[in-house]
């Protein structure tokens, strides 16, 4: 149920901001320390993958509905403003965003790596591509 991601995804200039129809990823970096700041609208959808070390997420605004696979099933945590999620290295993971939410998101080892896990990947590249295409819609409605 694991696959790699595409060639380069990861691989971004720090600092740069990438930007999609979900909202937008900082990335950044402090000496050796890397990490991201995430801007995600309200009912979206990020992540649907796995790391071979721990992720630490806070939650700065907002809030966001975590789903793991633990143990062969889905567990649902939500997290709201100054919270710390903490997700076990080599556990999937998606984020439901419940409204606008600012979040950071780095990695124990320091190193950004991955690989998705294709029942929630599947979910986040169907809701950006829904998401992209409402927005088509509504831009010619204009």
């Amino acid at each position: 149920l694991l696959y790699a991601p595409p060639r380069g995804h990861g691989a971004v200039e720090v600092p740069s901001v990438k930007r999609d129809a979900r909202g937008a990823v900082h990335n950044l970096q402090i000496g050796s320390f890397r990490f991201n700041v995430l801007e995600s609208a309200k009912g979206t959808l990020r992540s649907g993958d796995v790391h071979k070390s721990p992720q630490l997420d806070m939650i700065f605004s907002g809030r966001v509905r975590v789903t793991t696979r633990e143990g062969g099933r889905d567990v649902v945590r939500e997290y709201t403003s100054g919270d710390l999620a903490i997700i076990p290295a080599n556990v999937p993971h998606i984020f439901h965003f419940l409204n606008e939410t600012i979040m950071a998101e780095w990695w124990e080892s320091g190193a950004f790596e991955t690989r998705y896990f294709t029942p929630y990947r599947r979910k986040v590249d169907a809701a950006l591509h829904e998401l992209r295409r409402g927005r088509g819609r509504k831009m010619h409605a204009s």
